[in-house]
């Protein structure tokens, strides 16, 4: 018994450590960068690459119609 509780306990620390460098505790199959606009504050635009969603969370702030910054989601799909 105690020669499989050693291997599962390894496992399960290094599932812990990888999971400790993300932002989110479980694994993300897909990160999206999302975003919303004041004329729609509650349906938030993604993007799949974050260079484009800053880039269009930029336009909107310029334009006065940023309602939240840039974050991070998960789409597990």
């Amino acid at each position: 018994m105690k020669r499989l509780m050693i291997p599962a306990l390894a496992i399960a620390a290094l599932m812990l450590a990888a999971c400790g460098d993300s932002n989110s505790a479980k694994a993300c199959q897909k990160p999206a960068y999302c975003y919303k606009t004041n004329d729609a504050p509650n349906q938030r635009k993604c993007k799949m690459s974050e260079a484009e969603a800053e880039n269009d969370a930029k336009k909107a702030e310029e334009a006065g119609n940023l309602h939240t910054p840039v974050y991070e989601d998960c789409w597990d799909m």
